[in-house]
């Protein structure tokens, strides 16, 4: 595998800082370089308690400017023992739309993929329809105990109606997937997290037992790049 295979996503203008608090879901501060303290959207709602406390790392992108908003920040990544995790959920379309257009698809050679497609039944959306007959939702994994990577890290409503409806596409004879963005390194296998949300967990294995593929992709992140490394085994 060459790098320019491995090669997803380029992020540009990132800037370090250190994490202050949270006052909310979509909001935290943060001290930058000059001192300044700074409001930072965060696009990921998850709990993210294991990289979002007082003093760690953090890696931030300004707002595009053509965009009228609050806050001039959004939050990037933050920093493990590992490096740092890519917990920008407004990334995720991109980097699987060069994972799915590239030679490590897992979905195998596509020669059609259009985003962000309503389902048959007119009740989910998905994030991707490939090649006109398989059915794709992608989902980021920014949790890991141990040596294994866990999803989801809060309950996750939208997942689970998402997971139920690609097993009913399964079933009725469709080809459906989803894919994990596992975004924590050094771990072995992926599986979802039953202690945090038993009825996804339930669901995904009821899923796979329907036909529903499911591909925890390892990705690594540098602080610029994302970079494919392979997939990971799940149970």
């Amino acid at each position: 595998m060459n790098k320019s295979n491995c090669h997803l996503l380029f992020v540009p203008d990132t800037q370090q800082a250190v994490f202050l608090s949270r006052p909310n879901r979509f909001l935290l501060n943060a001290r930058i370089s000059s001192g300044e303290i700074v409001e930072v959207h965060v696009p990921d709602p998850g709990r993210l308690k294991e990289l979002l406390y007082a003093g760690n790392n953090i890696l931030i992108i300004p707002a595009p400017e053509n965009t009228v908003r609050k806050t001039k920040w959004s939050l990037a990544a933050a920093e493990d023992l590992t490096g740092w995790i890519l917990v920008n959920t407004s990334f995720h379309r991109k980097i699987a739309t060069s994972l799915l257009s590239g030679s490590n698809s897992p979905l195998g050679y596509v020669t059609e993929l259009k985003a962000e497609v309503t389902s048959p039944s007119g009740q989910s959306r998905f994030d991707f329809l490939v090649n006109g007959d398989t059915w794709v939702e992608v989902k980021g994994c920014t949790l890991k105990v141990g040596r294994e990577a866990l999803f989801p890290d809060a309950p996750t409503a939208r997942g689970l109606k998402h997971v139920t409806e690609l097993t009913e596409l399964a079933l009725s004879g469709k080809r459906a997937a989803v894919i994990f963005l596992v975004f924590v390194r050094e771990v072995d296998h992926f599986k979802a997290n039953e202690g945090t949300d038993p009825a996804f967990a339930s669901a995904l294995k009821i899923a796979q037992s329907a036909g529903v593929e499911i591909y925890p992709v390892q990705l690594s992140f540098n602080g610029k790049q994302v970079e494919y490394r392979g997939l990971l085994d799940h149970t």
